[in-house]
């Protein structure tokens, strides 16, 4: 389990506007996987101070949910949810998303199989800031899906009512991508002003995300490789 942590410093009048304005800050996790999706909104920090600090652990499940819309807005709520380990299988036999969690996955992935005959909605969640499973995605389970967490993460600060396991496909405001595999000791440090926005100029691990830009390009990688190792693995299941 790695404790990730970002620190966002910002001036007395940008947090009084964000107070007044009843602004959260909210943050969606990126992910690599073999099945088409959306991403959710993952995390949600609703008390602001001038030197917010948030940290959360990388810490993984995998759900099911009988309801595979993909609107946005609507709010993805798991049937069922197994935390596991990266390199865990979840096999999952009932017409309701119920499974099997056993070990024997591609090494840092998370496989989900699919052996019923009802198409389900799946995928990951990852610990919040308050140590609660929320998910990173909602994505087609058909037959075998992969996924793998991926060490960036897109911040947003933006009025209420957002929540967690909300379907967000654009930009909920000016944001910022962060990536982490750039970051010492997995932490991060960024400025936040209501006017200018993040500061990202000479800093390598942060890309501005404009207002109302999509974020599936940015937040879900549909790897090919991933496709290919989903339908290796679904010939072996299939036998």
């Amino acid at each position: 389990m790695e404790q990730h942590k970002l620190t966002i410093d910002m001036s007395e009048a940008t947090l009084e506007q964000l107070r007044d304005h009843h602004f959260a800050l909210f943050g969606m996790h990126a992910m690599a996987t073999s099945a088409s999706g959306a991403p959710t909104i993952w995390l949600s920090v609703h008390y602001l101070e001038r030197h917010l600090e948030v940290a959360w652990t990388e810490t993984y499940s995998m759900f099911t949910t009988r309801h595979s819309t993909q609107a946005p807005s609507t709010k993805v709520v798991a049937t069922h949810n197994y935390p596991a380990p990266l390199g865990s299988v979840l096999t999952v036999a009932g017409n309701d998303g119920a499974g099997i969690v056993t070990p024997g996955g591609p090494a840092g992935h998370m496989e989900i199989d699919n052996t019923g005959r009802v198409e389900l909605g799946a995928g990951l969640c990852v610990h919040d800031t308050h140590g609660m499973y929320q998910p990173a995605g909602i994505f087609d389970l058909v037959d075998v899906d992969l996924f793998q967490p991926v060490p960036k993460v897109a911040f947003f600060f933006s009025p209420i009512p957002h929540m967690a396991g909300e379907i967000a496909t654009r930009s909920l405001g000016p944001g910022v991508l962060l990536d982490y595999k750039m970051a010492h000791n997995r932490s991060l440090q960024i400025e936040y002003d209501l006017r200018n926005g993040w500061s990202t100029e000479n800093r390598p691990f942060a890309r501005p995300i404009a207002a109302n830009e999509p974020l599936n390009p940015l937040l879900l990688i549909r790897s090919s490789a991933l496709q290919a190792l989903a339908m290796q693995r679904q010939r072996t299941v299939s036998r």
